[in-house]
């Protein structure tokens, strides 16, 4: 599908594992509250995946929330605008720690028909520990930025 463009404020950080990313969500948005940021609607906050492959620590991150107005950049915050994509996408729903069996079924996909990853990978949250109080009822939208092999 096609995933729209976006202006986001965004938080790069390299990570020890997974679980920093529930203290370095929250710090963002206190960040981008005292920077005078408003949220887009619909909301579509992100993690942008910015080296290639699978890591289980130091792993580097671009936290995103889309925004309604670039403001002046922070010491924590940037702003970038993420340009219009097509993606494999798929939904996944349920806890953080089964994610990898849903990469599993999108990156088969992508190779069983022929296309190639062509940007970094995205994991969209809609629901969770924010809005839902059960793990089984989060929902996280996986994108991955795909085009079609160039066969000759």
């Amino acid at each position: 599908r096609t995933v729209p463009a976006v202006m986001a404020a965004t938080m790069q950080e390299r990570i020890a594992s997974y679980d920093a990313l529930f203290d370095l969500m929250p710090r963002m948005g206190a960040e981008m509250e005292r920077i005078g940021c408003e949220c887009a609607l619909p909301e579509y906050c992100f993690t942008h995946y910015l080296e290639a492959g699978y890591r289980e620590e130091q792993i580097l991150v671009e936290v995103c929330e889309a925004v309604k107005e670039e403001k002046e950049p922070s010491g924590e915050i940037a702003f970038k605008e993420f340009p219009e994509t097509e993606a494999a996408c798929i939904y996944h729903k349920g806890s953080y720690r089964t994610l990898p069996k849903t990469y599993a079924v999108v990156l088969r996909y992508i190779e069983e028909n022929n296309y190639e990853i062509s940007d970094s990978i995205r994991e969209s949250y809609i629901d969770g520990v924010w809005n839902k109080d059960s793990e089984k009822e989060w929902l996280t939208e996986i994108q991955v930025p795909a085009r079609k092999k160039n066969l000759k």
